[in-house]
């Protein structure tokens, strides 16, 4: 499906359309954790969110367009509480705990947020929403880079985004993993920390030599 026909049609200018395309969202999330993507109709999105087919419609021309908001929505919050936590990073002081917190973060939201496992599943599982799986992680490695040169000025932004390319990847992947598995997400949530961790060090140990 090409990317302009998960656009939105228009957005809502008076509060009865806000709280129609609010409750929608909320069918949607519900509906995709009970039973995923493959699923979804909007008339049955219409249904549950207790507004008629045409007013659906108005806002958004299929299910994608529905669930990129939500996951837009969703990744936007994921780098915003990554880099409150990442705030406390400098060059004196210990960046373990921060980058800690920070996985910690997003592990948090991905738990507390209604549908936030499904919306993850829905991404990885359709080709409409590939590239905003993409996209969504090289914006957040855009704005952690930085962050890596605050703790090591001598690394180059290029480096310094490699880098934080790498770390984003692999703790999205990593709490990927155990989307359907909670039971393992302990046990992978440590070794998340320590991979990381050992994955960085070399980069940001020899600011503090």
């Amino acid at each position: 499906m090409p990317k302009e026909d998960v656009v939105p049609r228009r957005e809502p200018q008076q509060a009865r359309g806000r709280a129609a395309v609010s409750a929608i969202l909320s069918a949607t999330s519900e509906l995709l954790e009970e039973q995923g993507l493959d699923s979804l109709t909007t008339s049955a999105i219409a249904e549950r969110a207790g507004v008629n087919i045409a007013t659906l419609y108005r806002y958004y021309p299929n299910k994608f367009t529905i669930v990129r908001e939500l996951a837009e929505s969703l990744e936007l919050e994921r780098s915003d509480v990554s880099i409150a936590a990442l705030q406390e990073l400098s060059s004196d002081s210990d960046w373990r705990i921060p980058v800690r917190e920070a996985i910690d973060a997003v592990a948090s939201l991905r738990r507390a947020r209604p549908g936030a496992r499904a919306i993850r599943r829905a991404l990885q599982s359709s080709p409409a929403l590939w590239d905003l799986d993409h996209d969504v992680v090289v914006r957040t490695a855009d704005a952690v880079a930085p962050f890596l040169r605050r703790v090591n000025p001598s690394l180059t932004p290029t480096d310094a985004h490699d880098v934080a390319l790498v770390v984003v990847s692999t703790v999205t992947r990593l709490l990927d993993l155990v989307n359907d598995a909670p039971d393992q997400a302990p046990g992978v949530h440590t070794q998340t920390h320590l991979m990381i961790e050992r994955y960085l060090a070399p980069y940001l140990d020899v600011a503090r030599a």
